[in-house]
């Protein structure tokens, strides 16, 4: 069957979000290891604040720097530790990344900052899923605790304990800061009252990560999404982070696909995604072409390998339906209603040099 298919989109939370922080970390050295060989080379000042950071870093020895990397090591590590409970450790240390060879300074303070700002996200996953699980990271009483002790204990100080689990998440949003206000404000209450607002807070706290964590996992999977096809070999056109918030279209293709292309269509109200092959045509043109068919045959050749490598990332896609091919036409699209690809602008190119040289 290679026609239309449609899936259900399911992320794994923790896993997506885990995936998404390893693709930003190997970005990041990517990017960082470039500057730095630029620096090295050019030995210029940068506005960059990144580069200014890096030479910065690198300035302070190759010692300092080992040492820096031992303690974010370390830090990484005790962050994965806890981070067990929730996810296996294999998924949190395939987020690591190599540690550079050699003595190369510049090399390893963008590995130091990289590690740095991975551990923070791994901290705010881990903070985020404890929260939302209501358990205990071994700082603070879970909130079913704290509703009971809430007739032996200050309130208050309840309070302050349940705010502090969501206090990565930056400012508190009126409706939880307004519950917390009216216990502060109370002088004496009674034990029913407590509990009733305490758990009032509860439920406020849980909507806010609830939210907070769909947010994350749902532009973690666009930037999966386009990862994931970029390692297959696909050209993508740029995928916007609120794909699967907003819903959306993204179109890829492989170089020497000619006009061919697939479209990938999210409705994030009925939760599903959809494939098809479609090709660019002329504003005249509306032939149907014979390679319509082996379009369709090819993009279910290599369909289970992007099914494999998002599952790999934390997102399933359950298919429901998957048409054979011929059953519906291949949609044909506008060309100029379409993105354009490398290959397509550069065969527009060498026609314009090869225009000129006729000339």
């Amino acid at each position: 069957m290679s026609g239309p298919i449609t899936a259900i989109f399911v992320a794994d939370p923790i896993v997506t979000m885990l995936s998404a922080s390893a693709i930003r970390a190997a970005q990041a050295i990517a990017e960082g290891y470039a500057n730095a060989e630029i620096l090295r080379d050019e030995q210029r000042a940068y506005r960059d604040s990144l580069r200014d950071e890096l030479k910065n870093a690198a300035s302070r020895g190759y010692e300092a720097l080992q040492q820096e990397v031992k303690a974010t090591e370390a830090e990484f590590d005790a962050i994965a530790d806890l981070a067990r409970r929730y996810v296996a450790l294999d998924k949190i240390t395939a987020t690591r990344p190599a540690k550079p060879d050699g003595n190369n300074e510049l090399q390893l303070a963008v590995y130091a900052r990289s590690m740095q700002a991975l551990t923070r996200e791994l901290r705010s996953i881990l903070l985020t899923e404890s929260a939302l699980r209501m358990d205990d990271l071994g700082q603070e009483v879970t909130l079913d605790k704290a509703i009971v002790q809430a007739a032996e204990h200050d309130s208050k100080t309840i309070v302050q304990r349940l705010l502090a689990r969501i206090a990565h998440l930056g400012e508190l949003p009126r409706e939880i800061a307004s519950v917390a206000k009216e216990i502060a404000d109370a002088p004496f209450m009674d034990t029913e009252r407590a509990q009733l607002l305490i758990t009032e807070l509860r439920m406020r706290i849980q909507k806010r990560v609830e939210s907070v964590q769909s947010q994350a996992v749902q532009e973690a999977s666009a930037l999966i999404l386009r990862q994931s096809l970029k390692d297959l070999g696909y050209q993508v056109e740029e995928v916007a982070s609120t794909l699967f918030v907003e819903g959306g279209v993204v179109h890829f293709r492989r170089q020497g696909w000619d006009n061919y292309m697939v479209r990938m269509r999210v409705d994030p109200k009925a939760g599903t995604t959809n494939f098809n092959v479609i090709r660019a045509v002329e504003e005249a043109d509306n032939e149907r072409s014979v390679l319509d068919h082996l379009a369709e045959d090819r993009w279910c050749a290599e369909f289970p390998a992007l099914l494999q490598a998002l599952d790999v990332r934390g997102i399933h896609l359950n298919v429901t339906r998957r048409l054979e091919a011929g059953e519906l036409p291949v949609q044909l699209v506008q060309k100029n209603k379409l993105p354009k690809f490398a290959e397509e602008e550069n065969t527009g190119r060498n026609k314009n040099l090869i225009s000129r040289e006729i000339k």
